[in-house]
C-alpha cells in the first residue's frame, strides 16, 4: 500500500475551508470548523480530524446540517452561558462554546458553557486544551446516539459519551486525557468485520444479550461500557451533564448525524473552564505540577513499557513531529478529500 504521504497542517486546513464554503458554510466559520479537525488529526485523533469531513458534507448537502446556522445565547449566571446551535456543525458550536467559557473564566476565574441542539463535534480533547492553552483546567463532555448499553442492560441507552480533562502543565506539555466511555467503538468492530478477526472479550453482547467476539454478531448487538459499573456510570454522568442539564437530547434520543434522515440529531456539549490562578499562584501551581510530572516520570516503567508517561504526552510529540513534518494521510484518503473540493492539499511535504 505504500507510506502515508505527508501533507502539510496549512494545506489540510485550507482544503477543509474550500470543501466547506462549497456547501454554504461561511469562511469564518468553516475556519473555526477546519481548525479543530486539524487539531485532532496534528494529535495523532486521525479518526475525528479529516475523516469526519465525508459524513460532515453528506449532511450539509441533504440538509440534516445548517451550514449558516444563527446562534442564540442566553445566561442565568454571567459565568454560565447556554448556545442553541441550531443544528449547525458541532465542532463550530464546541469551539464557540468553550470560548464563551474561557472568556467568562478570565472574567470570573470559572466559565461554563451547555450546547443544545448540535451535532457531532469530533475530538473532545481539542476543545478541552483551549482552556489548558489559556491558564485554565478544561473539562468537556458530549453525548452521542445510543449504541452502549448500560451495565446489567442488553439493550442501549448511552452513546460513546466522550469525557476530556486538559491540565496546564508548565514547562510540559499539557495534561489532555480525552477517552470515550464505552470500550470500544462501532468502527473498530466494522474494521475487525472487514479484516475477518474477532474483536476482544468485553467490548460488546450480541442480540441475544451475552457477551460476543464475533464482529457480525456484535453490530447486531450492543456496545459495552468500559470497566463495567464504573464506566457505566461515568457514561450515565456524561450524558446527564450534556443532555439532562443542558435541554439537549438525552437518555437514547440523541441520533447520529451519520446516518439518521428522521429529524436533527439533538447532541448536547458540556465546557467548563476554571483558572488555575482562582486557587493558587499560577507560578506556584507551576511549579507544584511540574514536580508531579517529574515524580511519575521519575517511577520504574512495568514490563512492557519503556516510559512512565501522562495523558496527552504521546499526542503532544506527535504533534510536533506533524506540525513540522505534516499530517500522514493514505491516498485513499486524500483522493477522498480532493474529490469533496480540496484541491489545495497538495502538493505534499516530502517526509
Amino acid at each position: 500500500m505504500g507510506e502515508p504521504t505527508r501533507i502539510r497542517a496549512d494545506l489540510a486546513r485550507n482544503a477543509a475551508i474550500d470543501i466547506l464554503v462549497a456547501r454554504g458554510v461561511p469562511a469564518v466559520d468553516a475556519s473555526k470548523v477546519a481548525d479543530a479537525l486539524i487539531a485532532a488529526d496534528l494529535r495523532g485523533i486521525d479518526t475525528h480530524g479529516l475523516a469526519c469531513l465525508g459524513d460532515y458534507v453528506l449532511a450539509l448537502e441533504e440538509g440534516r446540517i445548517a451550514a449558516t446556522p444563527k446562534f442564540q445565547v442566553s445566561q442565568r449566571f454571567p459565568w454560565a452561558t447556554r448556545l442553541d446551535a441550531d443544528n449547525g456543525l458541532g465542532p463550530l458550536a464546541a469551539s464557540e462554546a468553550m470560548a464563551t467559557a474561557i472568556a467568562s473564566a478570565e472574567t470570573f476565574g470559572i466559565g461554563a458553557a451547555g450546547v443544545v441542539r448540535s451535532n457531532h463535534f469530533g475530538a473532545a480533547g481539542v476543545y478541552a486544551a483551549m482552556a489548558a492553552e489559556r491558564g485554565c483546567i478544561g473539562i468537556v463532555a458530549a453525548n452521542a446516539s445510543a449504541v452502549a448499553a448500560p451495565h446489567g442492560a442488553t439493550r442501549p441507552l448511552l452513546g460513546t459519551n466522550p469525557l476530556a480533562v486538559a491540565v496546564p502543565a508548565g514547562r510540559f506539555a499539557p495534561l489532555v486525557l480525552d477517552m470515550a466511555t464505552s470500550e470500544g467503538s462501532r468502527k473498530k468492530v466494522r474494521k475487525a468485520l472487514e479484516d475477518g478477526r474477532e474483536i476482544p472479550s468485553g467490548w460488546a453482547l450480541g442480540p441475544d444479550g451475552r457477551p460476543t467476539t464475533d464482529p457480525a454478531e456484535a453490530l447486531k448487538g450492543v456496545m459495552l461500557p468500559f470497566a463495567g459499573a464504573k464506566g457505566s456510570g461515568l457514561s450515565l454522568v456524561v450524558d446527564i451533564l450534556s443532555g439532562v442539564l443542558t435541554g439537549a437530547e438525552f437518555g437514547g434520543r440523541v441520533l447520529s448525524v451519520m446516518t439518521n434522515q428522521d429529524r436533527e440529531s439533538g447532541n448536547g456539549h458540556f465546557m467548563l473552564a476554571f483558572k488555575v490562578s482562582a486557587f493558587i499562584d499560577e507560578a506556584e501551581y507551576s511549579g507544584r505540577i511540574e514536580t508531579e510530572i517529574e515524580r511519575l516520570h521519575a517511577l520504574p516503567a512495568a514490563a512492557g513499557f519503556d516510559a512512565v508517561t501522562y495523558p496527552g504526552e504521546r499526542s503532544a510529540r506527535i504533534r510536533a513531529d506533524r506540525a513540522a513534518f505534516g499530517i500522514p494521510m493514505t491516498e485513499a484518503r486524500i483522493a477522498t478529500l480532493v474529490a469533496l473540493g480540496g484541491g489545495r492539499l497538495r502538493p505534499p511535504v516530502d517526509a
